[in-house]
């Protein structure tokens, strides 16, 4: 037995006892809220205090067995003499009364009995939960209660704190004699809660879980022992460590169901009213629901408060409330939830907290419940609870009684998970696709499929189903399903015949005229370049109702990621602002588009991070068709970081069927291509090239702005010793491409220097440089420089070859180009930019002090390689000034040409490491940063 702060409790009882046994009875009443140790404090007394002083006689009240006759009597006397059992088995069986009660002879007889006992020894009565008794038990009791004053017995009762018992009689019997002592027991004080923790745990532990174990049971002792076996409980799984906070599991559920069944009746109703209902309800709404009077339910939930189960009339923990629902049984929970919505309902309560009663019954037949749901969920989604709003919709959805209202809200639960996770939708697709062809959706919601179907790769039923609603079409419908044709036709070119015909394609006007019909189609303007597009226009159209994921779509559905470079000063405010607004799958969509972002400016290690995080992101199913882009910017990223294991890897994750009928399954061959090429495949990335431009051909869509795969063919063709091939390919390439593709020509000029003589390549790939450098791909322009590196060293050129070489390393390291840098490293043995150069100390010391900060800028980029027409494009000064610099410089260092220019002035004007040509390229042509 473990008591704590129950001292002056225990001393009391002894002394009243010492008084019996002298002859002076008394009656005791521990009186305290449920489990707060009122039986703990009897037994003890009982085992520790009289122990073989008296005879003790014990029993225990409980609610099964309050309507059986006599039943608490019976537990007292089975620990009597047989002679006096007998008795009392004599006395007890004569006739009851016509009213109910006990004859005077059975209570004389009763009493008598006790009396007799307590002559031959003093004796102790124990009765816990005396308010549990039978009615002609508590008879008996509170007859003998009247004559023991002069007595050798003591009557202690446990009873409860409340109002409005059954047996208040008790109280008020027991209170008039003088001889009658209440001793009140509350609950554990934080300090009591530390100690009794103390008894089972160690005492450190127990003293750092005090503060939050009392919060949890309010001081309950019963309560608190839980704690501590669910606190042991956990810390025996091997392995896991000692949690720093209570347990709250099922040692702690099973006591709460103990306290709520040695609650009376009413009380009981109260608890489960309040569980039912929730959130700190009102006590008219608990008094309601549970049948009790309201000024009864207000005494009831101060005792409740007490006994440490609530804390201003609401549960101290969520899984007290959790044990008291399971302890209802399913029948019964739901008995209560429907009618408490009913309740809620019928005085106008708020609809969320209706639907969370519809919610938690599961069933209902009210006819005003879908009505109620769907303004909870329409509630919810606003306020970001959107789980609590697929709950209202589903159970919205269950309750439709006719086709059409059970199509409408199945769109409607659809487009909520579509907000969540797109793989959710699928279950609806055939379904909704049924119904917008039967016209039981409204347009937006019929567009809203169409959506769904063209995300997942679902085309033929797309078509389909847009080729019903454009036959019937007309005015504001008919142009938004035009956009949604030319998002089908963006997206799955292999449809663009068969769409060809009904409602049309958008008008490409000028979007800032305001003819432009809707923000789906400015956006497919812009992302073609047919136009310049005013990004005040499309961020105001963003806050239109139009659905935000054909917009994303859109965006993200290109064949060239390049024009991300175009579109970047609105696209990322908008995928941000989607990502903050309507769920995690817009999270990933918006990582996907700084993947790509990041990759086009060779930022490989940020590319390869925010393409990773885009698929953790969003589940793979919930990606559909657009998977494809994410997937081939990690392709990309692991072959020029040299992680082939990596890569092979994400080869084998599986791709939907429908990727190689859009632009994504366009760069997935691509970058799958390109890591066939790097692992010494070339005969494998020449099929996947031209299996591009045999889908671009397909497509109707192959010319100088589309996917330049001539190029990467051209590659493998040179690989293979096929220049000729190569050459025809690349000229193809370079005819009719638009003189602001940069990076196309870049990389063109490049591999074209490729397929001739050594001698003839410098040319070429100087072009190829400026070109590069002007498009800010870091990652082309470290390959570029060092063919160019490679084509100096051919010639004999060893002067420019090395700096060129040095530089394309420099380049290749900056953006983490391993595989190129592994190749330049043995190369560069004894040049490497990052070891020490022969007597740089020195200069470093006394002679680069003697350069002025001009002419070490520009002795900076000399070392780099750049030649003096470059250097004075870069600081906007003539050739002639240059010239003069480096003279200045030749003499103060000592050195004799830019060949013998020490490796520390490579960083002279720029600490960071960043080429400055390569960062004005960036700032100029990327706006925007990860």
């Amino acid at each position: 037995m473990v008591l704590v702060e129950r001292e002056r409790q225990l001393e009391q009882l002894s002394g009243l006892l010492e008084n019996c046994l002298h002859g002076d009875g008394s009656v005791v009443v521990l009186r305290g809220p449920v489990a707060v140790g009122k039986t703990e404090l009897l037994h003890t007394f009982a085992e520790q205090v009289a122990g073989d002083r008296v005879r003790v006689l014990s029993a225990a009240a409980s609610p099964v067995e309050r309507h059986l006759s006599f039943g608490l009597l019976s537990q007292l006397l089975h620990g009597a003499d047989a002679a006096y059992a007998q008795r009392a088995e004599a006395v007890i069986g004569v006739e009851a009364r016509a009213d109910g009660t006990v004859g005077p002879q059975v209570l004389e007889g009763v009493s008598r009995i006790f009396l007799d006992m307590s002559a031959e020894e003093p004796l102790l009565i124990g009765v816990d939960d005396v308010y549990h008794a039978d009615a002609d038990s508590l008879q008996c009791l509170l007859f003998l209660a009247r004559r023991l004053r002069r007595s050798r017995i003591m009557l202690v009762l446990g009873d409860q704190d409340r109002s409005g018992a059954r047996h208040a009689a008790l109280g008020t019997e027991l209170s008039r004699h003088p001889y009658c002592t209440q001793i009140r027991l509350a609950p554990l004080t934080c300090d009591g809660v530390a100690a009794l923790l103390a008894h089972d745990l160690d005492a450190h532990v127990a003293h750092s879980l005090a503060s939050a174990a009392f919060a949890v049971t309010g001081g309950n002792p019963l309560l608190v022992r839980a704690l501590a076996e669910d606190w042991e409980a956990s810390t025996r799984s091997a392995g896991k460590e000692p949690p720093t906070g209570p347990v709250v599991g099922d040692r702690f559920a099973e006591r709460v169901v103990s306290c709520l069944h040695r609650l009376e009746p009413d009380a009981l109703d109260v608890v489960r009213a309040i569980a039912v209902l929730g959130e700190a309800p009102r006590t008219e709404l608990v008094a309601r629901l549970s049948g009790v009077g309201a000024i009864e339910t207000r005494a009831l939930v101060e005792l409740l408060n007490a006994s440490g189960l609530l804390h201003h009339g609401r549960y101290r923990h969520r899984a007290a409330q959790d044990a008291v629902l399971r302890d209802f049984g399913a029948p019964g929970r739901i008995a209560w939830h429907r009618r408490a919505a009913a309740m809620l309902h019928a005085e106008g309560g708020h609809s969320t907290s209706i639907a969370h009663q519809l919610i938690a019954a599961g069933e209902t037949d009210e006819p005003w419940a879908t009505a109620v749901l769907q303004e909870s969920a329409a509630s919810a989604t606003a306020s970001g609870q959107v789980d609590f709003a697929l709950d209202c919709l589903e159970l919205a959805h269950s309750l439709a009684d006719d086709e059409q209202q059970r199509a409408v809200s199945r769109a409607v639960l659809a487009e909520a998970e579509w907000r969540v996770d797109p793989a959710r939708a699928v279950r609806h697709l055939g379904q909704l696709a049924d119904a917008a062809n039967r016209g039981l959706l409204t347009e937006r919601q019929s567009l809203a499929v169409l959506e769904y179907l063209l995300w997942h790769g679902r085309v033929d039923e797309a078509a389909a189903t847009l080729d019903r609603l454009a036959a019937t079409a007309t005015g504001p419908e008919a142009v938004e399903l035009g956009a949604v044709r030319a998002c089908l036709e963006l997206c799955y070119p292999t449809q663009r015949r068969r769409v060809g015909t009904g409602t049309p394609a958008p008008a490409h006007g000028d979007p800032r005229s305001g003819s432009a019909p809707s923000l789906v189609t400015t956006v497919l303007t812009a992302v073609r370049g047919d136009v310049a597009v005013s990004g005040d226009h499309l961020w105001q159209g963003l806050r239109t109702d139009e659905p935000l994921a054909r917009i994303s779509l859109g965006l993200l559905a290109l064949a060239r990621p390049e024009r991300l470079a175009a579109v970047a000063p609105w696209c990322l405010p908008m995928l941000a602002d989607a990502a903050g607004h309507d769920g995690p799958d817009w999270r990933g969509l918006f990582t996907a588009a700084r993947a790509d972002a990041a990759l086009l400016r060779g930022d490989l290690p940020a590319a390869g991070r925010f393409a990773s995080a885009a698929l953790d992101e969003t589940s793979r199913a919930s990606w559909g068709v657009l998977a494809g882009a994410p997937l081939a910017c990690l392709l990309t990223t692991a072959v020029e970081t040299g992680r082939y294991e990596d890569a092979a890897g994400y080869l084998n994750m599986p791709t939907p069927g429908a990727l190689l009928e859009t632009p994504f399954g366009l760069r997935y061959l691509r970058a799958r291509g390109q890591y066939h090429l790097a692992v010494g495949r070339p005969y494998a990335a020449l099929s996947d090239f031209r299996t591009c431009g045999q889908l671009l051909l397909d497509w109707e869509a192959d010319g100088p702005q589309q996917m330049p795969w001539r190029i990467d063919a051209a590659q493998a063709l040179v690989r293979l010793d096929r220049l000729d091939e190569a050459r025809t390919l690349l000229e193809e390439q370079l005819d009719g491409l638009p003189a602001d593709d940069a990076r196309t020509l870049g990389r063109a000029l490049r591999h074209l220097a490729a397929t001739l003589e050594p001698h003839e390549r410098p040319g070429l790939l100087n072009d190829s440089v400026e070109a590069l450098q002007a498009a800010g791909d870091r990652v082309e322009l470290a390959h570029t420089l060092a063919d160019l590196g490679s084509a100096y060293a051919a010639t004999g050129d060893s002067r420019r070859a090395r700096p060129t070489l040095r530089r394309a390393w420099r380049a290749a390291q900056e953006c983490h180009a391993e595989r190129l840098a592994r190749f330049l490293q043995p190369g560069l043995a004894g040049t490497s930019p990052a070891g020490p150069a022969s007597g740089g100390a020195a200069l470093r010391g006394d002679r680069a002090a003697e350069l002025s900060a001009a002419e070490r800028r520009v002795g900076g980029l000399a070392a780099q390689g750049h030649s003096n027409r470059q250097i004075a494009q870069r600081l906007c000064i003539t050739v002639s000034t240059v010239e003069q610099h480096l003279t200045q410089v030749y003499r103060k260092l000592r050195v004799r040409n830019r060949t013998d220019l020490p490796v520390f002035l490579e960083t002279a004007d720029n600490e960071s490491g960043v080429d400055p040509l390569l960062a004005d390229s960036f700032s100029n042509s990327s706006p925007y940063s990860p």
